[in-house]
């Protein structure tokens, strides 16, 4: 029987295999090109908005002002298309460290880290139209009301507060058809949590199924919602491929940005070369980790730092490249007794599988495994967290442990049972929603094409110590609750040598109530980032309440590095808001100056 089961599973695989060819090369053979791109003969041109980077910001304030403005404008991208794969829900994380990833990593982490090479993060970042959105998980967010009137509160943002930004956050949200919500009867998991939301009615608990940007088992990004429909406007060009290396200002009669240098390499790897010119607006939608490098390397922040690199100071910011933030987590790998079903190797190598996503846009392939999460807001002041439920039970280790860095004890310590293919199971990750730890992002050199030093500093704070152990204690009360005995499950608490001198020990597999000190030596070896940078170019400290940079008058910043403070979830949603947010104020400027160009 087991022989018989074992040649099913090698022919599955053999189709998976030959089907996941055809469609490769049929992405490749309709892979259509991209329009109104920038011709050469056009590079002398001027534009009235020049928008730099099409991630989620750059990619919703394009279709506003191509839709919306009198005026021309000017998409640069530092890469291309993502390629059809990119679609595929499930495929996601095969997307990181290929040549839509930027691949950065963050300099050895002080704090946390330990049981990763070198002590670094890996932080992906997406390179091509939809930036990061086309590289993310693809889960929705509609925002936390508290998050933008703490802006307003400790900020003096009353431009801000969630009575102004609540309707932005509704267009940003996709039409109900562009989207699918996890079911109830998805898996004995989403099952569990939909009891547990009954059982814990008392607590301050936010259950929620994950809601994806998936269309018809398809990833529905930025980039069909809003970069798509206007890509053939006559006022629209785009220049992908292209990477922006500085930003040139003019101090007369007050410092405005005038144009940018920007680069592009041939096909023998020599660059060219030239300058636009900006004449109404310069917008930097690069995000969190490279706008900061822009700014930096054009001689715009600190004066000290700008001259240890012998950048030009073309303009003082000193607080360019700091109050980076992020969300950190712990994973800890939860087996289940019964078939779930969850995600494992036998699940995609079944031939149904395939089968369901071609015919349907359903199963395992039409999302990414995030069934649900769990999250307590509290007070303004106090800790919230959330509790995130990922629906895998073999955990792939030649993949997931080469996008994480991990080292190979830490990985096989988190998750024990990576040998075994027909592993039932899940991961919870739990976190800290308003992080206080802290970090920057510098520069090695002034030039783009070098990577920014990125440190985000996890586990500076000890309130975030503090705040994930809470985070781990309520995962574990509802893990242990009756509304998940039948999914038989055993949390696995890792056996990591440099933390045996806390744990586990044999009680804590019984009671589950490992100590404080061995928690935070977990979170301290193998707790990771959550790709949710942030507060680089912060509102208040680097721009204006309406996202304008101190000092210069036609220069605005539009990605998450705008974020004074981390979201309570994911922060994609709540970035389009704000390219929204913009986007109507450059137009009513527009309209006050009479529509003149």
């Amino acid at each position: 029987m087991g022989l018989k089961i074992q040649k099913i599973l090698v022919l599955g695989g053999i189709i998976v295999g030959f089907l996941s060819v055809i469609v490769i090369l049929t992405g490749t053979l309709l892979k259509t090109s991209i329009p109104n791109v920038l011709a050469p003969e056009e590079r002398l041109f001027s534009f009235d908005y020049v928008i730099v980077g099409a991630g989620t910001g750059g990619s919703t304030l394009t279709s506003l002002l191509a839709k919306h403005s009198n005026g021309s404008v000017l998409l640069i991208e530092a890469g291309g298309q993502f390629g059809l794969l990119s679609r595929i829900p499930l495929l996601t994380t095969f997307q990181q460290k290929g040549i839509n990833d930027w691949s950065f990593l963050s300099v050895p982490q002080k704090h946390s880290s330990r049981g990763l090479i070198e002590r670094r993060q890996c932080l992906p970042r997406g390179k091509g139209l939809g930036g990061s959105a086309n590289l993310n998980y693809m889960l929705h967010f509609d925002g936390h009301g508290p998050d933008f009137d703490s802006w307003r509160d400790l900020y003096n943002l009353s431009d801000w507060s969630w009575s102004q930004m609540r309707s932005f956050m509704a267009a940003a949200k996709p039409k109900t058809s562009d989207m699918f919500e996890i079911p109830r009867r998805y898996s004995k998991l989403t099952e569990a949590l939909d009891e547990a939301q009954a059982q814990f009615s008392h607590k301050d608990w936010i259950f929620r199924r994950s809601m994806y940007n998936i269309r018809n088992g398809l990833r529905h990004s930025v980039v069909q919602q809003f970069l798509n429909p206007v890509l053939h406007r006559s006022n629209l060009r785009l220049l992908p491929e292209a990477l922006v290396k500085r930003i040139q200002l003019s101090s007369s009669p007050f410092p405005h940005a005038t144009s940018v240098l920007v680069g592009i390499k041939d096909e023998e790897n020599r660059e060219q070369e030239f300058s636009i010119e900006v004449r109404r607006e310069l917008i930097l939608c690069t995000g969190a980790y490279q706008t900061p490098q822009l700014l930096l390397a054009s001689g715009i922040g600190d004066i000290s730092a700008l001259n240890k690199l012998g950048i030009p100071v073309q303009h003082s910011l000193p607080l360019v490249g700091h109050n980076l933030h992020d969300h950190f987590n712990l994973p800890l790998f939860v087996s289940m007794g019964v078939t779930g079903p969850t995600l494992n190797q036998n699940t995609l190598l079944n031939p149904m599988t395939l089968i369901n996503f071609l015919s349907s846009g359903t199963g395992p392939l039409g999302n990414f495994g995030v069934l649900g999460n769990v999250a307590s807001y509290g007070e303004l002041g106090s800790s919230p967290f959330g509790l995130t439920f990922f629906g895998a039970g073999a955990i792939d280790e030649s993949s997931l442990m080469s996008i994480s860095n991990f080292k190979g004890p830490a990985f096989r310590a988190l998750f024990p049972r990576y040998y075994n293919a027909s592993q039932e199971g899940f991961v919870v990750i739990s976190s800290c929603l308003q992080p206080r730890s802290r970090g920057s992002v510098g520069l090695l050199n002034r030039h783009m094409r070098r990577n920014p030093l990125i440190d985000p500093n996890y586990l500076s704070s000890e309130k975030d110590v503090a705040c994930t152990i809470a985070a781990i204690r309520n995962a574990v009360e509802l893990i242990t609750s009756s509304a998940f005995a039948s999914l038989h499950p055993r949390i696995h608490w890792p056996r990591l040598q440099e933390c045996s001198n806390f744990g586990p020990f044999e009680r804590d597999f019984f009671e589950q109530r490992p100590s404080d000190h061995y928690l935070e030596c977990l979170m301290r070896h193998i707790g990771l980032g959550s790709h949710h940078p942030g507060g680089t170019c912060a509102l208040g400290s680097v721009v204006d309440s309406q996202l304008r940079l101190h000092g210069v008058s036609n220069m605005r910043v539009v990605d998450a590095s705008v974020l004074p403070r981390p979201i309570s979830g994911n922060p994609n949603s709540v970035v389009a808001a704000i390219a929204l947010r913009a986007a109507s104020w450059i137009l009513k400027s527009e309209l006050q100056a009479g529509g003149s160009k």
